[in-house]
């Protein structure tokens, strides 16, 4: 048994570090607690922070004995603090894991300890990711939350601003053959379009700032999304929770191209299942027509954004050297944005009016 100074696996705590993380977790004040590592670090690791999932068998005070699982994230940099995230979340009901504390590394570096779910896949049915999201966008933040999220940069808006030139280098090199057959063909007799995308991206970043603001995720998706054992879907992953396009995390899901959207979803219908969920929760909806023009621009503008990472993967020119599948798979995701962007919003002769209305 390990006294309470000597140090863990758990990113090198101690257990008298550990202990008020148990005691939270347990419920109850604890007199003993082993540790012990009975599930794998998740994948993929992540960008944002390393991971672990310490289970902790305790003995009460009471005498009561017990078994808990926690997910622990160490953050590889400093700045706004998804601890303070989870504490005003917890506050206003929002559905996410229950938070069990936070230690501050000796680094400054936030280590967080928050219940452990399930995140089997597939996660759920749309509906049920949509009835999710409905719920977490209806919160509307106190004074208090909304000044503090005012602090979290909205990574849409600046990674959006790169798109514009990054639209001119994805042009030079694809013409000089360094992004594949495909993407050479298409530049190299579309020279005529660039500066048309270029407008484009200007007017949906003009746009897309003029939107009611809500609550967003902001890194939304199924993989952020995990299961309580009683069944109950959560949002995981708030780090950066922040003030935006009140619709944006749903865009990705409701709003493709016709010829992207998978025949056996009704696209329509579930719009109206998002804001009827929207409306049940508290949120005002607006007409479905309006919440169609503005996810459809904000799908467009979440694509725009990647251009830029799309661009250096196919290029390999990032220091991580993605293997040769990935690099085609980034050059086949520019092809298949620009020229959809072309298609559905250029060739129709509305300078893309029909998003912009």
């Amino acid at each position: 048994m390990l006294s309470e100074c000597e140090v863990t696996l758990v990113f090198g705590l101690t257990k008298g570090e550990l202990r008020p993380i148990v005691e939270e977790a347990a419920g109850d004040a604890v007199v003993s607690f082993e540790i012990s590592m009975e599930h794998q670090r998740p994948e993929p690791y992540g960008y944002a922070s390393e991971k672990e999932i310490p289970t902790f068998d305790y003995v009460t005070r009471t005498g009561r004995a017990g078994k808990v699982t926690v997910f622990v994230k160490r953050f590889y940099r400093t700045g706004p603090a998804e601890s303070e995230q989870y504490r005003f979340l917890q506050a206003h009901q929002a559905p996410i894991a229950r938070m069990y504390g936070m230690l501050p590394g000796p680094d400054e570096r936030e280590i967080l300890f928050v219940e452990h779910v399930d995140t089997p896949r597939p996660i759920g049915t749309m509906r049920e990711i949509l009835s999710l999201m409905a719920r977490f966008h209806a919160i509307r933040p106190s004074a208090e939350y909304a000044a503090w999220l005012e602090r979290v940069p909205w990574r849409f808006q600046d990674s959006l601003a790169s798109a514009e030139p990054t639209l001119g280098l994805i042009w030079e090199h694809a013409r000089n053959g360094e992004l594949g057959t495909a993407l050479k063909g298409f530049c190299s007799s579309s020279r005529h379009r660039l500066r048309q995308l270029q407008s484009v991206v200007l007017q949906v970043t003009d746009r897309a700032l003029e939107m009611p603001r809500g609550l967003i995720h902001s890194d939304f998706s199924r993989e952020n999304t995990g299961r309580r054992k009683d069944g109950e879907l959560l949002v995981l992953d708030v780090e950066w929770v922040t003030l935006g396009p009140r619709f944006f995390d749903v865009a990705g899901s409701l709003a493709w191209p016709p010829q992207r959207w998978h025949p056996d979803l009704r696209q329509g219908e579930l719009g109206r299942h998002y804001l009827e969920e929207y409306a049940r929760w508290g949120g005002s909806p607006p007409a479905l027509e309006t919440f169609f023009d503005e996810i459809r621009l904000l799908w467009l503008a979440d694509k725009l954004r990647y251009l830029d990472w799309n661009l250096n993967r196919g290029l390999d020119g990032s220091a991580a050297s993605p293997a040769e599948d990935e690099r085609r798979a980034c050059r086949d995701e520019l092809y298949r944005n620009l020229t959809t962007f072309l298609a559905q919003y250029l060739l129709r002769g509305t300078d893309c009016s029909v998003l912009l209305r």
